[in-house]
């Protein structure tokens, strides 16, 4: 089948929307799809456009398969409203453009948030006259205001039916979570016409490895030290505070360390609440491709995510987790919604309720002192991954949508 994936984010990029669509398509790709991905010229987290794709309109590319043609967008470091939406509208408008010129497809799909990329896809589809099937990752323009004192204006109103139409002009809807799905259905949106396809990891890139003995010494971790990592975005959705609380409860455990990657909005204040309680047990690093990944990622002992109780996160499951289970990591979670019954349910690790810096420290300190129960969570995690979580897995599932062959029940 000839398919056609609209996503803003793709490899290079670092992140949840980059690793999903990029897992899904190259295994797609696998399965005998004819594949071809419209994205804007890489430029997120920093902002700023990766060198060898700037001063270009239009290029292309294939990579494992797949036809991947990249478009202009704006792109700014700044993380304001203005300089946001421009970026999310630039890509819409370059997106819609290149559609037009890809050829025949027989299914397109998009992905959101932001919701303009899947109005891309929409309109695409139209022009295409193929079918339309909408990925949702972010429920928008929910995600904008919930939990905070934004009020819902002309703008989030007009985003609102957009939403509404795109839900109900798609021949099939993809959910990431059942939470995600649960709120599709509650607006009114048929629940069989909702198939839920979580994130997962792919088990070619991220398994278990000795230790990268070269990257330890560069990074100046001991072979007996108990590293704690956190990979991922540091942004208004993660609780930031609670791992430097943790960090700064730990400090004096010489040989526990706290390796942090990634980037985002709040990664500067991060690094200035590190360096304001003069934490030397903190390494911050900047973000590392999925490829290099797995080296940091087998360094560690355990594998955490902290986020606020924002509302939106009860929906959500944090797609660092996978890689870590795939490596054999136990992980320990501030979190609330489905990932807490992942967790206890597989007896993967530990979790704790949001802001409860003391709880999230004692698991730590539980695991640092019970390494038989550490290696148990990490066995237990990696089985998981392998099970229910790989993308080869889920890129079938994946293909059945599409070809309109997916069980119409809830997902596990």
């Amino acid at each position: 089948m000839r398919i056609l994936f609209i996503s803003q984010y793709f490899i290079p990029e670092i992140g949840a929307a980059s690793e999903r669509i990029t897992g899904l398509t190259f295994n797609l790709s696998k399965l005998g799809h004819k594949v071809t991905v419209i994205t804007g010229f890489p430029n997120y987290p920093i902002g700023r456009i990766y060198p060898g794709y700037r001063k270009k309109l239009f290029s292309m590319e294939h990579k494992n398969g797949v036809r991947i043609i990249r478009v202009w967008l704006f792109a700014s470091p700044k993380t304001g409203a203005v300089a946001r939406l421009l970026n999310y509208l630039s890509f819409m408008l370059s997106s819609i453009i290149a559609g037009i010129f890809t050829g025949s497809t027989d299914c397109t799909i998009a992905t959101s948030g932001p919701l303009f990329t899947a109005l891309a896809g929409y309109i695409i589809s139209i022009i295409k006259r193929s079918s339309f099937i909408f990925d949702v990752r972010d429920i928008w323009p929910e995600r904008i205001y919930a939990g905070t004192n934004i009020k819902r204006g002309l703008m989030i109103k007009a985003l609102e039916k957009v939403e509404m139409l795109l839900y109900k002009k798609a021949s099939r809807i993809t959910a990431v979570t059942n939470g995600v799905k649960d709120n599709i259905v509650s607006k009114g949106i048929f629940g069989e016409k909702t198939t839920v396809i979580t994130n997962g990891v792919d088990t070619g890139i991220f398994f278990p490895k000795p230790s990268n003995k070269s990257l330890a010494e560069k990074l100046g971790i001991k072979e007996d030290n108990f590293t704690v990592i956190y990979v991922g975005t540091l942004g208004l959705l993660q609780d930031l505070r609670l791992m430097a609380a943790c960090a700064e409860r730990l400090r004096y455990y010489s040989d526990i360390i706290f390796l942090i990657i990634g980037g985002g909005a709040k990664r500067d204040e991060f690094i200035d609440m590190v360096k304001n309680k003069n934490l030397t047990n903190v390494k911050i690093l900047p973000p590392v491709p999925p490829v290099e990944l797995c080296d940091y990622v087998n360094l560690a002992d355990v594998g955490i995510n902290a986020n606020t109780d924002h509302p939106h996160n009860n929906m959500a499951i944090p797609v660092k987790i996978f890689p870590y289970m795939a490596c054999a990591k136990p992980i320990i979670l501030a979190n609330t919604g489905e990932i807490v019954y992942l967790v206890k349910k597989y007896n993967v690790g530990r979790c704790v309720s949001p802001g409860n810096a003391e709880a999230f420290t004692d698991a730590i300190l539980e695991l640092y002192n019970n390494r038989k129960l550490c290696k148990q969570f990490g066995e237990n995690g990696y089985k998981l991954v392998s099970e229910k979580f790989s993308m080869n897995r889920l890129a079938e599932d994946f293909s059945n949508v599409i070809s309109n062959r997916s069980p119409l029940t809830k997902g596990d």
